[in-house]
């Protein structure tokens, strides 16, 4: 990763769906399958959005019914390249969403000793 970098981060639901897929590992395949630097998603505890509906661990809902962020960094243009592949994938999901691009500095980007590629994903 050189030069300009950015952070994406979308917003759904852990039960957000695209087709027979959940939603969030089809953005994270895709990232991958994009050649970007690498994505996380992370699993949060309570949330609301456009709809103002809360929604929480705590509630009644069933685990699946979090909020999930997922974060995706590389170099700016590539960034911005995806976004818009993820807007589609979001259109085509019909589900709610926000989707956030931070410019940052990368400070290390590197593999570890031990590294092995995660083919099954």
């Amino acid at each position: 990763m050189k030069g300009n970098t950015s952070l994406l981060k979308i917003y759904i639901s852990a039960s957000d769906m695209i087709g027979k897929n959940l939603l969030y590992e089809e953005i994270v395949r895709e990232a991958r399958d994009f050649g970007l630097g690498g994505a996380t998603v992370f699993r949060g505890i309570l949330s609301f959005g456009a709809s103002h509906s809360v929604h929480s661990v705590k509630m009644v809902f069933p685990t699946n019914q979090v909020p999930v962020a997922i974060e995706v960094v590389d170099e700016e243009s590539k960034i911005e390249a995806f976004a818009a592949k993820v807007k589609t994938l979001l259109d085509k999901s019909e589900k709610g969403a926000l989707v956030t691009i931070q410019h940052l500095e990368v400070l290390e980007y590197r593999r570890g000793k031990k590294y092995n590629e995660f083919a099954n994903f």
